[in-house]
């Protein structure tokens, strides 16, 4: 895996809640609702976007960098409704999906050159924690070949470091479109000054993209574990560096120096569809 998703750019960090130090349901045991508080709740009845200008709104539609600045090999670029006058999101019944094309004539000369359209969503200007549980519901896309969604949490920072080029970052869901029946999971850290990953691989007999699960991370000071569908399924000790609020990012990239390019079994347009992203603090009442 070893990916490496930033670089060395501005961040300005959203709302802040910072948790004590959460201990509930971490480890082997399936997660237990009861042990936990809900603090963020997106159940995508509407798409609440990013206003640079009013400040205002839910999910910024770009990274922190600019959307020209094209990371990992990536052949998608990430469209703003507004902006390019075209939507990679669409909202039915409750269910966000990201949506990737190929890049229509209107947009070629706009883009880049690159011959994908997609989107991105982060909570990186409206919401942040520190600690917790982090899930998403989502159905991975069906397509195939070069297709690669993701459900991230990056840490929040008023300024981006000076002479720091990527960040701690925790995955609780990356997916490349040709392995159905897999999922992967990874911490990335600076810890020892070198970029360091962490990944698990998750094979299962479900096809991931015929339902929709939940995907989970615990975080603590003490470890990091993942959870699908409430089920423990890997852990892994906190790094020294993990010490920020984290915020959402949820995508759908096509391309990329993973997951390869798209080919002729490829089907277009291809949609990541999520239901629901919440966070939770911990409620006290599952203490050890």
């Amino acid at each position: 895996m070893n990916m490496i998703h930033y670089r060395s750019l501005p961040l300005l960090a959203g709302l802040t809640l910072l948790s004590g130090l959460a201990h509930a349901q971490t480890g082997k045991q399936p997660l237990d609702d009861q042990c936990w508080d809900m603090s963020f709740e997106e159940p995508f009845d509407t798409l609440s976007l990013w206003h640079e200008s009013q400040q205002d709104g839910l999910w910024r539609t770009q990274y922190i960098w600019s959307r020209e600045t094209i990371i990992n090999d990536e052949q998608q670029f990430y469209i703003d409704p507004i902006e390019h006058g075209m939507s990679p999101f669409s909202i039915d019944n409750g269910i966000l999906s990201i949506e990737a094309t190929p890049t229509p004539r209107a947009l070629r000369g706009v883009v880049s050159g690159q011959p994908y359209v997609s989107g991105v969503l982060t909570s990186e200007k409206s919401f942040s924690q520190k600690y917790g549980r982090f899930e998403v519901s989502a159905r991975l896309p069906e397509g195939g070949q070069g297709l690669w969604s993701a459900f991230w949490l990056l840490p929040s920072f008023d300024q981006w470091p000076e002479g720091v080029a990527v960040l701690p970052e925790i995955d609780v869901m990356e997916s490349l479109g040709h392995q159905p029946n897999t999922y992967h999971t990874t911490l990335h850290t600076n810890q020892t000054g070198e970029l360091t990953s962490f990944p698990h691989d998750h094979t299962l007999k479900a096809d991931l993209t015929q339902d929709f699960h939940l995907y989970s991370a615990v975080w603590t000071p003490e470890s990091v574990s993942w959870y699908l569908d409430g089920k423990w399924m890997a852990s892994h000790p906190t790094p020294a560096d993990y010490t920020r609020p984290v915020h959402f990012l949820l995508n759908l990239a096509v391309g990329g120096s993973w997951p390869g390019s798209p080919d002729a079994s490829t089907e277009f347009p291809a949609s990541f569809d999520i239901d629901y992203v919440r966070a939770w603090t911990d409620s006290g009442a599952c203490a050890d």
